[in-house]
C-alpha cells in the first residue's frame, strides 16, 4: 500500500473510490449523514473533483493498493490557523489495516511542515467509531455544534489536535 498526495489525472480513480464508499457504507452511515445519491454524484464527480485538487487550500491524500484507491483523507487550510481535517474515508473492506493512521499522519505531516500547529474535525456526536479513533490518535474533544446538512440537523463534535 501506499500514501501519496493526490494529483490532477487522478480524478477517475477518486471518483470510483468514493462511489464505492458510498455503496460499502450506506445511506445513513457515519459520516455520511445527510449525504445522498445526488451529493455522492456531486462530490464524485470528475469536474468537483478537478476543482478540489486544483485549488490551493485543499490537500487530497490517497491510500492506494494495487492500483486502486482504498483510503482517502481530505485537508483545507483554514483562514482561522488551523488545518481542517475534511475527512477520512477507508472502504469498509480495508477498515483495521491501519490505512486511517496512515492518512491521518500524512495529514499532520503535511500541515506541520506549512507551519500548522492543530488541526480540528467534525463528526456526528453518534459516530463512536471515529471519534475513537481521533482521540486515539490524540484529538480531543474541543466543542459542538449543530449544523445543517442537505436539510437535516446534525449534531456535532468538534475534535482538536495540537502539533
Amino acid at each position: 500500500m501506499e500514501i501519496r498526495e493526490a494529483k490532477p489525472g487522478d480524478e477517475s480513480k477518486l471518483s470510483s473510490f468514493l462511489q464505492e464508499a458510498w455503496r460499502e457504507a450506506g445511506p445513513g452511515a457515519p459520516g455520511f449523514t445527510g449525504a445522498t445519491e445526488e451529493t455522492i454524484e456531486e462530490i464524485a464527480s470528475i469536474d468537483f473533483l478537478e476543482r478540489l485538487l486544483t485549488n490551493p487550500k485543499n490537500k487530497i491524500f490517497v491510500a492506494e493498493d494495487e492500483n486502486k484507491f482504498i483510503g482517502f483523507a481530505s485537508s483545507r487550510e483554514s483562514d482561522d490557523g488551523f488545518i481542517e481535517l475534511s475527512g477520512i474515508i477507508v472502504l469498509n473492506s480495508r477498515l483495521g489495516e491501519g490505512v486511517g493512521t496512515r492518512l491521518l499522519n500524512i495529514v499532520r505531516s503535511f500541515a506541520s511542515s506549512i507551519g500548522y500547529h492543530k488541526i480540528m474535525v467534525k463528526t456526528e456526536v453518534f459516530n463512536g467509531k471515529a471519534i475513537r479513533f481521533y482521540e486515539k490518535m490524540g484529538f480531543m474533544e474541543a466543542d459542538r455544534a449543530i449544523e445543517e446538512i442537505n436539510g437535516i440537523q446534525v449534531d456535532l463534535v468538534i475534535l482538536s489536535l495540537v502539533i
